[in-house]
């Protein structure tokens, strides 16, 4: 796998639709209620790629934006400037280049749709669709949804997936992808506003 900003994304790719409920059906109605409410998201994020073979981290930071009921923008902003947006059912994907955002012609915008539609099924509580996973959830001061994965193909590739929601307003606050004992992936939301008014344009072309 090659190492770069965007990563997570990449790797988040082989979950395709979340996890099959192992652990009752009551938590996870609980969870789809509770999320329900919840009309659109603004958040920042910090992203931390750790690697056996790094003497520290790869951090990207950026901002993440979501509005009922699947459109996303996920922008980082450091190192490298990058921003896919997915809205009606269209995604598009925009690198820094000479001092502008290009459109990405190279189909990857397709294959972060993949993963765009993952998150807002996260993030409207729908943690029980995909049977290449098994989910339990771990109740405390916070909800932690552990996903594992049950097929061949995830396997040997993530060994887990840990979703920490919040119990107070029920957005997710963390998503760690444990690779191996070698590798993991942490992305940390921050500033989290729930149900603000978006900025026209937010889930738009990019200037």
């Amino acid at each position: 796998m090659r190492v770069k900003a965007a990563s997570l994304l990449s790797v988040l790719l082989l979950v395709l639709l979340v996890a099959l409920p192992a652990a009752g059906v009551d938590d996870f109605d609980r969870l789809r209620r509770d999320a329900a409410r919840i009309s659109s998201l603004s958040a920042d994020f910090v992203q931390k790629k750790s690697m056996k073979i790094l003497s520290k981290p790869l951090v990207s930071t950026g901002k993440f934006f979501y509005a009922a009921p699947d459109s996303i923008r996920w922008e980082y902003v450091k190192p490298i400037r990058s921003i896919v947006i997915s809205d009606g059912g269209i995604s598009k994907r925009y690198i820094a280049s000479g001092g502008k955002m290009i459109e990405d012609k190279t189909g990857g915008a397709q294959a972060m749709k993949l993963v765009l539609d993952e998150v807002a099924w996260w993030m409207k509580g729908k943690f029980s669709a995909n049977p290449s996973f098994a989910a339990s959830v771990r109740e405390g001061p916070e909800t932690v949804i552990v996903l594992t994965p049950t097929g061949k193909n995830t396997a040997g590739v993530i060994e887990k997936i840990e979703i920490t929601v919040s119990r107070k307003d029920a957005v997710v606050k963390t998503v760690r992808i444990v690779e191996g004992a070698a590798a993991e992936t942490r992305i940390d939301f921050l500033h989290t506003a729930v149900n603000p008014a978006l900025p026209p344009g937010t889930f738009q072309d990019i200037p």
